[in-house]
């Protein structure tokens, strides 16, 4: 899911997902120290803007936190307290950037290349014709959003395949379990974006894809190799994948809100786990969202979503 979705929510006033990183340039030894604006300010100055509920932020100087910051409350209408600035929150689509790093070390190990085909992958897609021209399609080419792969996400994609606005899934269904082959199946019948290779365009496929292609090389659930992989060597305690309902952000964070079909904001704090938002990601990417301290429960598979650290 790009980030283009996630308008709606904030526009209904999503406190969870809202927060800004300034990052400042490092600078070289002998210069002066970098300058760092007021965060608290900024904070405040955001949590004005119509919509908006919460905000966390924090400014960072060549990777050391040197301020952090929070404004608005953790839920609408100035309810549940401030927001704390160590709030937790979904990454969403950020979490892809994480399945691309453990798909990469599975080429370094040897145990897939980048010019790997889809179709010898992941068979599956072939035998059930869930992917067009599957035995063409890269494993460079979905990382690099060039497969031609259409997206599952949009119920009403664009005319040229890619992403569109409203999902394809009901946003205030927060216990179906949908696996992440039903989600490829979304995207069989759309057009694709174009020839594998000719060009890049967004699609949270390919990282579904992708996903399912670490789970059948390594015989673990993606949450399992994400932390095995990344938060824990990194010492990222309070980050995990959500894979299926009723997974949500663990330990102090805002809510999210979505309008309903009469423009009524709807808390989606349990937004389902097993849809793209869930935490993008990865993507199921399942799109990813929240602390925890140990390797997550086995999933089915891939679900995008993961959270903050």
């Amino acid at each position: 899911m790009s980030h283009r979705n996630v308008r709606p929510l904030l526009r209904a006033g999503l406190a969870a997902g809202v927060a800004m990183t300034m990052a400042a340039q490092a600078a070289p030894a002998t210069a002066a120290p970098a300058r760092v604006g007021n965060v608290q300010k900024a904070m405040e100055e955001l949590a004005r803007t119509p919509g908006v509920v919460g905000v966390v932020g924090g400014a960072y100087v060549d990777g050391r936190p040197v301020g952090t910051a929070s404004a608005g409350s953790r839920l609408l209408d100035g309810q549940g307290g401030r927001i704390p600035a160590d709030a937790r929150f979904r990454i969403w689509s950020q979490t892809k950037q994480m399945v691309a790093v453990a798909v990469l070390q599975l080429v370094e190990e040897g145990r897939l290349g980048v010019d790997d085909k889809l179709g010898d992958l992941l068979p599956v897609v072939v035998e059930k014709d869930l992917v067009e021209r599957a035995d063409e399609v890269t494993v460079r080419q979905m990382l690099r959003h060039t497969s031609g792969i259409p997206d599952w996400y949009a119920g009403k994609p664009n005319p040229d395949g890619s992403e569109g606005d409203d999902p394809s899934f009901d946003v205030f269904d927060f216990t179906t379990r949908y696996q992440p082959l039903d989600l490829v199946k979304w995207s069989r019948g759309r057009p694709r974006t174009g020839e594998p290779g000719e060009k890049w365009t967004y699609s949270n496929t390919n990282y579904t894809l992708l996903g399912l292609i670490i789970e059948r090389l390594t015989g673990h659930d993606l949450a399992t190799e994400l932390h095995e992989r990344l938060f824990g060597p990194l010492g990222m305690t309070k980050s995990y994948l959500m894979v299926e309902p009723p997974d949500g952000v663990k330990g102090p964070h805002g809510h999210g809100y979505y309008p309903d079909a009469g423009g009524t904001p709807r808390d989606v704090d349990r937004f389902n786990a097993a849809t793209p938002a869930g935490p993008e990601g990865w993507s199921p990417p399942r799109t990813t969202s929240a602390p925890s301290n140990g390797p997550s429960p086995r999933a089915n598979c891939c679900r995008r979503s993961s959270s903050g650290s």
